[in-house]
C-alpha cells in the first residue's frame, strides 16, 4: 500500500516522531515507512540520520513497519534525474542539493527553484503562495555552527 500523506501536523519531535509516524502507517495498512535525512527535525537539534538510528534501539518486531533510511538526495546531472550517495557515483559539482529550507526560503525571496527541482509552473504557484505570507510567517535561515563556517 503507499500512502502518500495522513491526517497529521508535523511536531518536529524528531526520532520518536519517525516512530510515531510509523507506528501511523502500520495503522493504516502501510507495510514501509520512508525515513529520509533529517526526518522530523527542526534546525540542527537533532542530528541528521537520528531518526533512522532510533529504529536500531527498538526491539525487533515491535513494529511491523519496516524503515527504509534514504540518505542525501539529489538530481545528479550525469545520472540525469534524482539519486542518493549510495545509487549516484559522480561528484558533488555533477549535483544540484536543495534541502527543503533553502526551497521555503527562496521561495519566500521570490527566487526561482532549478528546473531540475519543480517544475516551473508548480514553483510560480508556490512563490505566489509565500508572497502572502507575513514577515512572521515567511522562512528565515540563520547559519549556526559549521554551516556558518
Amino acid at each position: 500500500m503507499i500512502q502518500a500523506g495522513y491526517p497529521l501536523d508535523m511536531r518536529y519531535a524528531g526520532p520518536r516522531e519517525a516512530l510515531l509516524h510509523a507506528l501511523f502507517r502500520q495503522n493504516y495498512g502501510c507495510s514501509h515507512l520512508i525515513v529520509g535525512r533529517d526526518h522530523a527535525g527542526v534546525g540542527d537539534y537533532y542530528g541528521p540520520f537520528d531518526a533512522q538510528k532510533i529504529f536500531d534501539e527498538i526491539p525487533k518486531g515491535s513494529l511491523e513497519t519496516v524503515n527504509m533510511n534514504i540518505d542525501w538526495t539529489f538530481w545528479c546531472n550525469k545520472c540525469g534525474g534524482i539519486a542518493s550517495q549510495r545509487t549516484c557515483p559522480h561528484t558533488k559539482e555533477d549535483r544540484i542539493l536543495l534541502s527543503g529550507t533553502k526551497v521555503r526560503s527562496m521561495l519566500s525571496e521570490g527566487q526561482d527553484l532549478p528546473v531540475e527541482f519543480s517544475r516551473p509552473e508548480v514553483a510560480k504557484v508556490l512563490q505566489k503562495y509565500y508572497a502572502g505570507l507575513s514577515a512572521e510567517q515567511n522562512v528565515k535561515i540563520e547559519l549556526k555552527g559549521h554551516s556558518a563556517a
